[in-house]
């Protein structure tokens, strides 16, 4: 395995955001290293676990910092070798940076931050000690079943049931008024939100970040870039937390102008001065097994569109992302 991952800490200077969507082609080109920068804090620069000649093992990286239940459950379904974004973050998550996981979809970034979030809550503590905020409902969906996938182990060894880890999620639908008094009675381990939901539950105090120790905020770029939802994301950045009292991890596929974005984080104390960016295959666009394609059109032609590729293709399944909960109620009386 090569050696062209790197975990560097980045400044720049910047502008404000929004963030502007990158060219097709600005993430194909090979980047200069960036030698000189050194960290914030004084550390030493971190050596990529992928350099070494024998790569360690999944259980190796977790070993003294994820629950032994923890790591016997990923054993089970399947997770022994570490994909490259763990390989490179999970040192650095596990030494108390804050940091933002730049790779591909399917890279392993969720069960990267999820190994964080196991590392550190306390199962005996009724509080809220994870938050991972999501764009969509769909997306939370998939975190949510491997959070509780991860969980799962507790409840099968008669010796950790009275420390039994809950994950709760509240995404956009009608379970937010059953969730209130869940949340209300006995607070959830881990809260998996979107922006939206959570804004609702915050501003009526429905329960505190108080004890948060991880906040992860998935498809940052997403968020980031949604004029409905920046406000709220800000908010809960700064003033309903405190970057110096969590650990922050921001994750997404595509950063664009990471760099700036890397020093508004820094300057708008969404994290901590040392936040490491983890970037890896910079050069691969998408996993080689994928083939990617997009058709580009108008906004109204969107669904005549999308009908015409479904019947050509004829897909055994599929799942459709929409940006728009409206579109998607129209569909369904149509």
């Amino acid at each position: 395995m090569g050696c062209s991952n790197t975990a560097t800490l980045l400044l720049s200077t910047a502008k404000t955001p929004p963030y502007s969507t990158p060219t097709a082609f600005r993430f194909l080109q090979p980047r200069n290293p960036y030698p000189n920068l050194r960290c914030l804090s004084g550390k030493p620069p971190i050596t990529p676990l992928s350099c070494l000649p024998n790569p360690p093992t999944l259980r190796e990286i977790c070993r003294n910092h994820v629950p032994d239940h923890v790591l016997r459950r990923l054993e089970e379904v399947g997770y022994l070798v570490p994909t490259d974004v763990q390989m490179e973050a999970l040192p650095i998550l596990f030494s108390g940076n804050d940091c933002i996981l730049h790779a591909q979809t399917g890279s392993g970034k969720t069960l990267t931050y999820l190994l964080l979030i196991y590392s550190l809550i306390n199962p005996k503590r009724s509080a809220v000690q994870a938050l991972i905020v999501v764009p969509t409902r769909e997306l939370g969906m998939q975190v949510t079943k491997v959070a509780r996938m991860l969980a799962v182990a507790r409840h099968m060894d008669p010796e950790l049931e009275h420390k039994s880890c809950t994950v709760m999620a509240l995404l956009d639908g009608g379970m937010l008024r059953r969730h209130k008094s869940w949340l209300k009675a006995e607070p959830p381990t881990i809260v998996v939100a979107t922006i939206g939901s959570l804004s609702q539950m915050l501003q009526k105090q429905i329960f505190k970040l108080d004890s948060m120790q991880v906040l992860v905020v998935d498809e940052v770029d997403f968020l980031f870039n949604s004029s409905k939802q920046v406000s709220s994301l800000r908010m809960l950045l700064t003033s309903y937390s405190s970057c110096n009292n969590r650990q922050t991890v921001f994750a997404s596929a595509s950063i664009p102008q990471h760099r700036r974005f890397i020093h508004d984080c820094i300057q708008q104390k969404w994290t901590k001065g040392d936040v490491v960016h983890v970037h890896v295959n910079r050069i691969k666009p998408m996993p080689a097994c994928l083939c990617h394609r997009f058709v580009i059109c108008g906004r109204k032609e969107k669904h005549q569109l999308l009908l015409s590729l479904l019947q050509s293709d004829l897909p055994k399944s599929g799942i459709i992302f929409v940006g728009e909960q409206v579109w998607v109620s129209g569909q369904k009386k149509d």
